[in-house]
């Protein structure tokens, strides 16, 4: 095999001895984006003496995602994770990692996210409730707070002892000093005990030492209280041994704190601006939930019915992309587009930049819901969007996140609409996902129609 094919070629203006780490740094997207214009399937880049190899093509990149056995998790940002949270669903591998997904995937078929979707509208009806008209909001505050109340009640039972608040307040903490620890240095620089870094770490100890002893507390009682948590502790091998140890619940559980709030709360908060600025596109919206809730909250059985509202959260997802590249490693030679990946290298493949190629979606900055029409779609190339993944690694919670997403912007948009405040541009804040940095609004209160 190795005779025969030829090695991807250097993508344009490298820097001596740098190469292209520094537009890698300053402007990753826009150079990952100007990759996917070149035809290249695949080409390298030369960050510093390391080639990292950068798949361009949507079936390409479909297939490294499918492929874990040859396209494995790992690199940097993966072994930080992993030091960071364990190796819970968001880092394992191989038979381990199938062995896990098979125990935890039965909480997330159509019956436990039926049994779920009723709190998140009882969630998203109170925190609409609790607002008065006129008022100013934090909106990226109040998505990540109904998205983190969202991800707790899952996991954990209502009657579990639990200073929710606190424990909530905690993970908000570790999720906003996450992309540091992920992405930053291991210098003495990097553990200088700045203020940040102290609450940082009173916030991630907090963390694991409450999810530590609710743990104990279900071990000792061992009775099902119908929850994410009950579902993966009253999970057996064959043999009738507990299949996951204490240390490895933690990790799942930390994993689907991590995991489970940020892309739901981003999108929610991008959505809502989006919204504020596109008022044809809001208009619509609100004629749809009005039509189809009449005021009152949604629930599961409305999800089908909200097709636009699906298509606005569809495009807020393509529009805002959840972060800008993802990575794997080869774990041998490896064949890629008629082209050969050496074993150990860095694979870097970025759904933002599929997403903002207008040769796969015809003006890509536009905010345009319907270009998810089912007539549409079938017109794109396999692969073009693919927010959750796609194969083994895939996220697992995609159909709850859809879920609580469609629920909770239909029920707010039902009862209120939220303008911006003029003068503020919202911008995103560098982090793993992309958060916006603040998004103050306006909440007006609205009837149905």
């Amino acid at each position: 095999m190795t005779t025969m094919l030829r090695s991807p070629a250097t993508a344009p203006g490298a820097r001596p001895l740098l190469g292209h780490a520094l537009e890698m740094k300053r402007r990753p997207g826009d150079l990952l984006l100007s990759l996917q214009r070149t035809g290249e399937p695949v080409c390298a880049l030369r960050l510093g003496r390391r080639r990292v190899y950068v798949v361009n093509d949507p079936g390409l990149i479909r297939r490294v995602q499918r492929e874990p056995d040859v396209f494995a998790r790992g690199g940097p940002v993966t072994e930080r994770f992993r030091r960071l949270f364990g190796n819970g669903l968001g880092t394992s591998e191989g038979e381990f990692h199938r062995r896990q997904r098979a125990l935890i995937q039965p909480a997330f078929h159509h019956t436990g996210i039926v049994r779920h979707a009723a709190g998140m509208s009882a969630l998203a009806a109170a925190a609409a409730e609790s607002w008065h008209d006129g008022q100013r909001l934090a909106v990226e505050r109040e998505m990540d707070d109904l998205a983190l109340a969202n991800v707790t009640q899952a996991i954990f039972a209502a009657d579990t002892p639990l200073d929710r608040r606190r424990f909530m307040a905690a993970t908000t903490v570790v999720l906003g000093g996450l992309f540091r620890r992920v992405t930053g240095g291991s210098g003495p620089a990097a553990r200088l005990p700045t203020p940040a870094d102290r609450r940082y770490r009173r916030a991630e100890k907090h963390l694991r030492r409450t999810i530590e002893r609710v743990i104990a507390d279900y071990r000792a009682d061992g009775a099902d209280r119908g929850d994410l948590l009950s579902m993966m502790m009253l999970a057996r091998d064959d043999d009738g041994a507990p299949a996951m140890t204490d240390r490895q619940l933690h990790d799942e559980v930390m994993t689907f704190f991590i995991g489970g709030s940020n892309t739901v709360s981003n999108t929610l908060a991008w959505t809502f601006h989006e919204l504020s600025v596109h008022p044809g596109v809001e208009e619509r919206l609100h004629g749809e939930v009005d039509a189809v809730l009449d005021g009152r909250p949604a629930g599961y059985d409305d999800v089908r019915a909200l097709a636009y509202t699906r298509r606005v959260l569809t495009e807020t997802l393509r529009v805002r992309t959840q972060g800008l590249f993802l990575s794997k490693v080869t774990v041998r030679d490896a064949e890629l587009g008629g082209y050969l990946i050496p074993a150990g290298s860095p694979v870097l493949y970025s759904f933002h930049a599929l997403n903002h190629n207008p040769d796969i979606h015809p003006d890509p900055e536009s905010f345009l819901p319907d270009r998810w029409l089912p007539a549409r779609v079938r017109d794109l190339p396999r692969g073009a969007f693919m927010p959750f993944g796609v194969g083994p690694h895939a996220c697992i919670g995609d159909q709850f996140a859809w879920t609580e997403m469609i629920i909770t912007l239909a029920t707010i948009a039902a009862r209120w609409r939220l303008a911006a405040v003029p003068g503020h541009t919202p911008r995103p804040r560098p982090a793993i996902t992309m958060p916006v940095d603040s998004l103050p609004m306006i909440a007006h209160r609205r009837s149905a129609r």
